[in-house]
């Protein structure tokens, strides 16, 4: 069972920087009343806050937050479960949630979702959903079991039940079948490869025994193909190596020396320089009368010879050019048919490597040939590792049929519990058995309200509802306030059917403007009296505008606004 001890909260809603405290245990029927907007839904807010991190009500989370202070929102609440005391803290700007167990804070590795669900599913054993069927009943946001898709109040009822565990089997037995599927795909596989393994190596066995001389025949006949290949190619290397000669001995004829006609052209060079020397002179001979060094007098007599002189320098120079031109064009032609030769040798070397390895090649296909030849003459008859082979493949075959044998075994057995932990299986059975005290337990408490008609459900969850008279109707055929004590009597049923399971039991219960609605005054009291003699265990919230309840409560809670922030005054009285 969960004892819900205390709840604080500040900055949360309407309520200001101080904590707000209310002690869950005080008494055992509780009033909570105040104007529209005092803040009397404020502690629902908070109870499903701290242990959901959402409020009972539609609102957006950042709308929590104090509007004037617009920080520092803090939730806490404190319950115990067995002899564990454990405390969650939540809250926002900043953003915090922390969960204590006896003082000390919970590994936080996790993120927040899974934070959350630890909360859920190993701390409090129960959902949102499955809280507001069983803690809560409300008239703002809160949705009647009765008016809940099927598949949710299967959901609610098998967590009151606590059979959810068969659910979780059911989806790790979903895994484990598709595992085993997978499983036995793969062997199925590996069986269709075994059987290919042996069919290919009996057509080996039987391909060695039919071997005869067609084959050595086939063998040699490609042999004498390669030879001829070889052959072929040999005599274009021996063609090869008389073009090389011929290269050879042309390559000899125009030998050249490099540096031969590097001389030529550095004499080549001086003749030029020489030739611009006697340039000069003549036309300094030419054009001066007097000379620029000594300032004397240049005769005619003296010109004449030296102009005579320099052109015949000139002359001379000339033929030595035409002399070294003509040698450098010579060298350079030698230079030019050397290095083409040279090319023509590299190709044809080029040329006979290729062959060569053509000719490697083909001596080694010959050889393995010649071998796989005196294989066949020599090994014809003998076939035991063939046959090795082909046992060591049937022992496989043999040993993944019984791999597959044993998987469908245990996927047969799987299947069967499969079959069991279908919501038509042993949920249902259980269901079952609890429907019969369900069903008491819903018209025990539309009779106390004096609501006299036969309510029932079925393992669907679907309802049937007979008058006194046998007139059968639907939920949705009954008014308001009808409906309204058939959704406290299915609360106050699961709260029981909790309780006798020991799965979500807890201490509180919280009614959110029940008597202010659809419950008219013959309604309200049956359900104070239903709400009074309840164990002493369970503590009673009643939410209200109705001021004439004030007195009938254990306790008051006056919820009223003080400067802008929601306050909390509390008054002890005897209940009439």
């Amino acid at each position: 069972m969960i004892t819900f001890q205390k709840l604080r909260w500040k900055n949360f809603l309407s309520t200001g920087n101080v904590f707000t405290e209310i002690d869950l245990e005080a008494a055992k029927t509780n009033l909570i009343i105040g104007s529209n907007g005092a803040g009397k839904s404020t502690i629902l807010d908070a109870l499903t806050f701290s242990l959901f991190g959402k409020p009972f009500r539609k609102i957006n989370k950042p709308m929590l937050v104090n509007s004037i202070n617009q920080k520092d929102t803090e939730v806490q609440i404190d319950f115990l479960i067995g002899k564990n005391e454990f405390k969650v803290v939540r809250g926002i700007k900043p953003a915090k949630f922390e969960i204590y167990q006896n003082g000390q804070m919970l590994d936080q590795s996790s993120n927040n979702n899974d934070y959350q669900k630890q909360l859920e599913t190993s701390i409090l054993k129960m959902n949102y959903k499955s809280f507001t069927q069983i803690v809560v009943l409300g008239s703002s946001t809160f949705v009647p079991f009765m008016r809940l898709p099927i598949t949710q109040r299967r959901d609610i009822i098998e967590d009151i039940l606590d059979i959810q565990i068969f659910s979780i089997m059911n989806t790790v037995l979903k895994d484990k079948v598709k595992t085993s599927t997978e499983e036995m795909k793969d062997v199925d596989y590996k069986v269709e490869l075994a059987e290919q393994k042996i069919n290919m190596q009996q057509q080996f066995i039987n391909e060695i025994n039919k071997r005869d001389q067609d084959s050595i025949v086939e063998k040699q006949k490609f042999i004498s193909e390669l030879d001829l290949e070889r052959i072929a190619s040999q005599e274009l290397v021996e063609e090869f190596n008389k073009q090389t000669e011929i290269y050879c001995k042309e390559l000899e004829s125009t030998a050249f020396t490099p540096t031969k006609l590097k001389k030529l052209n550095t004499l080549k060079g001086k003749i030029q320089q020489k030739f611009s020397a006697h340039k000069k002179q003549h036309e300094f001979f030419t054009h001066n009368e007097i000379c620029p060094t000594c300032s004397q007098s240049i005769t005619e007599e003296l010109k004449n010879s030296k102009i005579d002189s320099i052109m015949n320098s000139i002359k001379e120079l000339n033929e030595g050019f035409e002399e070294m031109d003509i040698a450098i064009k010579l060298e350079e032609e030698r230079e030019s048919r050397h290095l083409a030769t040279s090319k023509l040798i590299a190709k044809v070397n080029s040329d006979i490597a290729i062959q060569n390895s053509t000719i490697n090649r083909i001596q080694k296909q010959i050889q393995d040939l010649l071998d796989q030849v005196e294989l066949l003459r020599t090994n014809k008859s003998d076939s035991s590792e063939a046959h090795e082979q082909l046992k060591y493949c049937q022992e496989e075959y043999l040993s993944l049929k019984k791999q597959i044998s044993s998987i469908k075994k245990e996927r047969d057995t799987l299947m069967a519990a499969s079959q069991l932990l279908k919501d038509n299986g042993i949920k249902t059975r259980i269901i079952k058995r609890y429907l019969p005290v369900m069903n008491k337990l819903i018209n025990q408490y539309l009779q106390n309200m004096d609501f006299y008609v036969n309510f029932a459900l079925d393992e669907n969850f679907e309802e049937t509802i007979k008058s006194r008279f046998r007139d059968t109707f639907s939920y949705e055929s009954f008014s308001e306030g009808e409906k309204a004590r058939i959704d406290i009597a299915l609360l106050l049923t699961w709260r029981s059917v909790a309780k006798l399971k020991n799965s979500v039991d807890t201490n509180i219960l919280i009614l959110d403007e029940i008597f202010d609605g659809s419950l008219d005054q013959n309604g309200t009291g049956e359900l104070g009296w239903i709400l009074r003699n309840f164990d002493d265990s369970t503590n009673v919230f009643v939410i209200s505008h109705k001021e004439n309840l004030d007195g009938k409560f254990e306790r008051t809670l006056q919820c009223e606004k003080v400067k802008n922030f929601s306050v909390v005054r509390e008054t002890v009285a005897e209940a009439s």
